[in-house]
């Protein structure tokens, strides 16, 4: 008989590389990618954003929050990767800005995905405050088997979530996310750069806001770390 693998093992595995999935952008993805250029807008590289979508199909969530859609460059893959799928997640995505948010609403709808997404075009940080109190008051009818809770303002209690904000508010978006986690919810986001001799004391403030996060949580969340080609993928989920 198979020995069961450690939690350990389960977690190194559902962060590793899906490689059913296969390599190539899907093609929607790749002219975003060609518009950010011409925007002089940044997005993370394909190596990056491959390996949420690997992490998120194998993952297999029900309820999905996608934290600073930009333009759709992540949303892009996970929806080529999502509609592929029999039974899809209540996706929501989230962009403060509400030129962007108008643009992920058109892209939703290219992937014929209207019916089983969300573009919100709130501050994620006032969205996360209205998603919690709806948890508590709604506490009693999602832990019932005979009733179910309506109304949510946001796909919660989330089975992922994924935090692509940029540095200054990654740390704040994340303490607001974590309460908004299901019992096997992960949270994906990507490490905030070292700063490097002759860093501001903004950019060297924030680093380490982000170093005293992930001290502060360890000891109630499995935390890993996935090293790719140009960025660490960081994975957060309840132990």
């Amino acid at each position: 008989m198979d020995a069961i693998p450690s939690e350990r093992d389960a977690f190194a595995w559902l962060l590793s590389e899906n490689t059913d999935l296969g390599e190539e952008e899907p093609k929607i993805a790749a002219a975003i990618g060609e518009q950010l250029a011409h925007m002089e807008l940044t997005s993370h590289d394909k190596f990056t954003l491959r390996r949420i979508r690997d992490v998120a199909i194998r993952h297999n969530p029900q309820k999905i929050i996608e934290v600073g859609g930009g333009i759709g460059h992540l949303t892009a893959w996970l929806l080529d990767a999502f509609s592929s799928k029999d039974e899809k997640p209540d996706y929501t995505i989230v962009e403060g800005g509400n030129k962007f948010a108008a643009i992920i609403l058109r892209l939703t709808q290219r992937f014929d995905a209207s019916n089983w997404t969300h573009v919100s075009g709130m501050r994620f940080q006032e969205l996360a405050g209205e998603c919690k109190a709806w948890l508590l008051s709604n506490k009693a009818l999602l832990n019932s088997n005979s009733m179910e809770a309506t109304g949510a303002p946001a796909s919660i209690p989330a089975d992922l979530i994924i935090i692509d904000v940029g540095e200054s508010e990654q740390v704040e978006c994340i303490e607001e996310s974590l309460p908004l986690l299901s019992k096997n919810g992960l949270l994906l986001t990507v490490e905030p750069n070292v700063p490097f001799e002759g860093a501001t004391e903004e950019e060297s403030n924030r680093f380490q806001l982000w170093m005293d996060l992930i001290r502060e949580i360890q000891d109630t969340y499995r935390v890993g770390f996935v090293p790719l080609k140009k960025t660490t993928l960081v994975a957060i989920m309840s132990k």
